[in-house]
């Protein structure tokens, strides 16, 4: 079992805001909405205990009751310091066994993705504990009196932030010592490195970002307004005995595509298209491997990206599509091609353009041997995802 400790204990008073941060509008939702419901979504995480300031508790029940957010079990009161707030969780968590896995995270970091929660599930699985972050690329000094004494080497530093797991019973057995020892730390898994725990570093995106103060949030919100633009083609020419598919379409009575795989033009062009903007490689190289397991259905191809789409946290804003070919004609199956890649990449049909030309016999393609596919698509962060 895994259970996720949310903390939104403090007020967030660095914001100087006349309300608690977290209830502060990104991108139409408070800011804590947007942590609960990449935890809640995530398959990985089976139950959540939210943390809160005792002033705000029916503030932050309304948004669980609205949102219907049914893993959050218990909402329950933070204390002083942040450390207290994670204890008030830990002591709040019943029945879990020892290689149960707690996962904490700052209810103020709301750019956390999938991946990041689940890498520090199965890292702290395996080694005891995990911590988020990613390489320092600054150069660090440190500083006495407002002079420098020394220069310390970053490559071996890390900036940290959350998820923060560990197995539950070095959460309790960390905590219980701290208190034991007066001791507070500056984040969780800090706890477990003083009792000679292992934790294991565990690489996020530098937009996993705590938002504190105006500035934090004024670059949240240019994050989710983060686009991104990829541009991919296919071509194959026609061969006999085997079906059309063109957009996830079959096109009966027609000659198919020479290709391993079904040879879908238009999905291919489609998969270099996302492949591209999110910095990945030509569909070759992902479905080669894949061919030879079997699996031809360029769908299966989409799927496959869109998986790393959503793990990077972006989704299709648009798609523009030009076919050339002399045959089959076109415009009497842009409609249905339109509907399977509405349903196929789950966004309006309006989103998706498509244009054909016959190619006037110039190429290969306008003479009738084959197909040419260009498509163009442009992606928006959904980091914070939209209601």
């Amino acid at each position: 079992m895994n259970i996720a400790i949310i903390v939104a204990g403090g007020k967030g008073r660095r914001m100087k805001t006349r309300i608690n941060k977290l209830f502060l509008l990104l991108s139409k939702e408070p800011i804590i909405f947007h942590a609960l419901k990449k935890f809640h979504e995530n398959k990985n995480i089976n139950r959540i205990i939210l943390v809160v300031n005792p002033e705000d508790k029916s503030k932050f029940k309304s948004i669980i009751k609205k949102n219907d957010f049914k893993k959050i079990i218990k909402v329950v009161d933070g204390g002083k310091e942040r450390q207290d707030s994670v204890y008030s969780g830990i002591k709040a968590i019943e029945k879990a066994n020892n290689d149960d896995i707690v996962i904490v995270h700052n209810a103020a970091n709301p750019f956390v993705d999938e991946a990041t929660i689940s890498n520090c599930i199965n890292a702290a699985k395996k080694y005891g504990a995990a911590v988020a972050g990613f390489p320092a690329k600054d150069t660090i000094k440190a500083v006495e009196g407002g002079f420098v004494k020394k220069t310390i080497d970053r490559k071996a530093l890390w900036q940290v932030q959350t998820p923060q797991a560990m197995k539950y019973f070095l959460a309790k057995k960390a905590f219980e010592a701290a208190y034991r020892d007066n001791f507070y730390g500056t984040d969780d898994v800090s706890l477990a490195e003083r009792i000679g725990g292992t934790v294991k570093a565990v690489y996020c995106p530098r937009e996993n970002i705590k938002i504190t103060d105006h500035y934090d949030l004024a670059y949240a919100s240019k994050l989710v307004n983060a686009s991104r633009i990829g541009i991919g083609q296919d071509s194959h020419k026609f061969t006999k005995n085997k079906p059309l598919i063109i957009g996830g379409i079959n096109i009966s009575g027609k000659n198919g595509f020479e290709a391993n795989s079904d040879g879908d033009v238009v999905l291919h062009a489609l998969f270099n298209a996302l492949s591209t903007a999110i910095g990945f490689k030509s569909l070759g190289f992902y479905a080669d491997e894949m061919c030879r397991k079997g699996v031809t259905d360029s769908k299966k191809y989409i799927g496959f990206i869109l998986g790393k789409l959503n793990e990077r946290n972006y989704r299709i804003n648009n798609v523009a599509i030009m076919i050339e070919g002399k045959t089959p004609r076109m415009d009497e199956h842009i409609d249905k091609i339109k509907g399977s890649l509405a349903k196929i990449l789950k966004i309006k049909k309006e989103n998706i353009g498509i244009a054909a030309t016959s190619g006037e016999e110039l190429t290969e393609f306008g003479k009738g041997k084959g197909m040419q596919c260009f498509c163009t698509v442009t992606l928006v962060s959904n980091r914070v995802t939209r209601k």
